[in-house]
């Protein structure tokens, strides 16, 4: 019964995730949407094609992303640093840049993540990954991508996008009267960090289905 009710709890809690309502304009974005990657993909000539193609951009791009959460925990330092000294000893405080660190926080880990999947430092909790071999790795990391990671990074995405829109309806900001008058900034970093895992999970499959490949010939 415990159960159950955890789970109704849940169900009711969730985000909705139904599909929206059919309109023309989704309608005509939709198919508009199917003839640009269709074009994409013939003038390429064929998917394989194409995706070799935009592999390297992708890379650089997930890359780029992380290099800037370098910069961003050098600043989350800094400021840091000086809040404590301006508080502690000159008897100062801002709230405007307690906030900041925060929002400097999720920034790293939500541009991050797709880094840390394209270089392999994120935490595996596995033990029979680390001891297979590099075909095994490969096939492991293409079913992965397209039977975890894919799915519950659109999923993911389609909860978070109506959850973001409502924020940047009503400008979402501070509840203190001297913060920072952007959470909805801050809350649209989650489908740019979905966005990262899924670009650094296609790097990874594609990696993984050449070296299949490869083997194979």
């Amino acid at each position: 019964a415990t159960v159950t009710g955890g789970l109704l709890l849940f169900a009711h809690l969730a985000a909705d995730i139904s599909p929206p309502p059919l309109s023309t304009g989704l309608l005509i974005t939709g198919a508009a949407s199917v003839a640009l990657l269709s074009g994409a993909v013939a003038a390429a000539g064929g998917a394989s094609a194409l995706l070799a193609r935009l592999v390297p951009s992708l890379d650089r791009f997930v890359r780029g992303a992380g290099r800037i959460s370098i910069v961003l925990i050098l600043a989350m330092a800094a400021i840091q640093f000086t809040t404590v000294i301006l508080r502690y000893v000159f008897g100062i405080n801002f709230i405007a840049m307690q906030e900041s660190v925060t929002y400097l926080h999720g920034a790293v880990f939500l541009l991050a993540g797709g880094y840390a999947l394209l270089t392999d430092d994120h935490v595996r909790v596995d033990i029979f990954y680390r001891d297979a071999s590099p075909r095994k790795k490969a096939a492991v990391d293409l079913a992965g991508f397209y039977l975890l990671l894919a799915p519950f990074c659109f999923v993911a995405l389609w909860a978070a996008l109506p959850y973001v829109a409502n924020s940047w309806a009503v400008r979402e900001g501070s509840v203190e009267q001297s913060g920072i008058k952007g959470v909805y900034l801050l809350k649209t970093l989650i489908p740019i960090y979905l966005t990262l895992l899924v670009l650094a999970g296609i790097v990874l499959a594609a990696r993984a289905a050449e070296s299949l490949q490869r083997k194979d010939r």
